[in-house]
């Protein structure tokens, strides 16, 4: 009898120790499931916030994105690159009669992208040419923009 209680109580104890082992393997696949699913949410926002900045706030779009005859933006070209849709003006200046494609940011770090966005100058690179604005944005709007636009 006495066997059997010790057999009874390992067993009982080897099973706790299991089903204590299974549930926090559980709640660690659950919390590492959720971490993921939280920075996917995060990185979407933060995409759709660059979206509007890109779109509506800072106007790349209008430069940088081709045109049909009619002048409307073709969709499907978003920022790929254009010529430049605004005159320059009519004494000498240096003006930039092409936008360079900007989805993807092909050929530039995330630094470079930086620098530009909060200081109006790329790391290593030329000033952009008028009629680029000196963009002063926030490390974290520049963030989401470069996030927009390497999502494109």
């Amino acid at each position: 009898m006495f066997r059997f209680r010790t057999s009874l109580a390992a067993s009982a104890s080897a099973g706790l120790v299991i089903l204590v082992v299974t549930l926090s393997a559980t709640a660690s696949l659950g919390a590492s499931a959720t971490r993921d699913q939280a920075a996917e949410a995060r990185q979407a926002g933060e995409v759709a916030r660059g979206e509007y900045i890109v779109n509506s706030v800072a106007m790349c779009v209008q430069c940088h994105s081709p045109r049909d005859d009619a002048g409307n933006i073709i969709e499907s070209r978003k920022l790929t690159g254009a010529p430049m849709p605004v005159r320059g003006p009519s004494w000498s200046v240096a003006w930039a009669y092409q936008a360079p494609p900007i989805a993807r940011l092909s050929g530039f770090t995330d630094e470079q992208i930086m620098a530009l966005l909060t200081t109006g100058t790329a790391t290593g690179r030329p000033r952009p040419m008028p009629p680029m604005p000196q963009f002063r944005m926030t490390r974290e709007d520049a963030s989401a923009v470069i996030a927009y636009l390497r999502s494109r």
